[in-house]
């Protein structure tokens, strides 16, 4: 019989770390999303004229869509859809701002900002950040007619996730 010192012990003993190790990781990415804050749940509540969502390609740096369009003056809700998401290091948002220059100054400047959001006079509208499972939405008043970029501005994510908001006229 052999002790409890003894290197067969001792390996049963990190396998079995290990094992419990990958189990708790598993454990983790199969958590429940936390549910929307009160304030995203009075924005998904509210009503508006449109609902505009740009949905995340499942755990990739990608927008599953590359335009939205709404009238000007349009009420609506723009919604970050992260739902199928699994990968926490899948992190997106929405950030629309007034022009092409801007965004690669947006992108990044938001890697050391808070919430990844920099001070910039060009944002015009923005989500808060959708975790793995969540969606997070700014309900806001369609600008006047013109192409509006968007990108997410996770950190590294703005060179891969760009897309356009197209302000159309009023009818």
């Amino acid at each position: 019989m052999r002790s409890a010192g003894s290197p067969s012990a001792a390996v049963r003993v990190g396998r079995l770390g290990v094992v419990a190790a990958a189990l708790v990781w598993l454990g983790a990415g199969c958590a429940e999303p936390p549910g929307p804050s009160p304030e995203q749940q009075a924005i998904f509540a509210q009503e508006v004229d449109q609902e505009l969502v740009v949905p995340a390609v499942r755990n990739a740096m990608s927008y599953a869509v590359g335009e939205v369009t709404a009238p000007a003056g349009a009420t609506v809700r723009l919604v970050m859809d992260n739902s199928t998401t699994t990968s926490p290091a899948m992190v997106h948002n929405v950030v629309v701002v007034q022009s092409e220059a801007a965004v690669e100054r947006v992108g990044r400047e938001a890697a050391g900002a808070p919430d990844n959001i920099p001070e910039d006079e060009a944002i015009l509208f923005y989500t808060p950040l959708a975790r793995p499972g969540q969606r997070t939405a700014v309900v806001f008043t369609m600008p006047p007619p013109g192409r509006y970029p968007f990108l997410c501005t996770y950190p590294g994510h703005f060179r891969f996730m760009q897309g356009t908001l197209v302000s159309t006229p009023a009818d």
